[in-house]
């Protein structure tokens, strides 16, 4: 399946935040599927979100490790969106880690399978999960929403 910028149908999908300068935030999308990755980037980027784009699990550890050497770590990233199945690290993989490391970063895992052992694991490290195919307005209520949530820690969730 292609996704295209270009398509009619996204034309006409509303912006979720109409008011942009409600949330300005920064975004880290992972998505290996390159077409697919532009459409959310394309998205985010309307609804006013800052995005840097990783293509593959080892590339989103680079810019988390980068993230977390910065004296304001927790400021640099507001909301990872990140498919589930990449090749290299997958992104259980990495929610795990920053979960093990105590980083309560809000976290949307995107995938085609979204089973009871999938969202059994991403509720108990607190995680949202969208699965694929999925409406732009429903990509963006669901990252507003893991932003707003109230972060607790993994072990409270237990």
């Amino acid at each position: 399946m292609m996704f295209d910028p270009e398509d009619d149908e996204f034309e006409r999908d509303e912006v979720t935040n109409p008011d942009h300068r409600a949330i300005r935030a920064r975004v880290l999308v992972v998505e290996d599927d390159e077409s697919l990755r532009q459409l959310i980037v394309t998205r985010m980027r309307r609804e006013d979100f800052d995005v840097v784009e990783a293509g593959s699990g080892d590339e989103a550890l680079d810019v988390l490790t980068l993230a977390a050497r910065s004296v304001r770590a927790l400021d640099e990233l507001d909301l990872v969106l990140m498919d589930v199945r990449m090749p290299g690290t997958s992104g259980l993989e990495i929610a795990r880690m920053l979960r093990a490391a105590e980083w309560p970063l809000p976290i949307v895992l995107i995938t085609a399978f979204p089973d009871g052992e999938l969202l059994g694991e991403a509720a108990r490290l607190g995680l949202a999960v969208i699965a694929k195919p999925f409406a732009l307005d429903r990509l963006s209520e669901t990252a507003i929403a893991a932003m707003l949530a109230p972060r607790t820690s993994v072990e409270s969730r237990a």
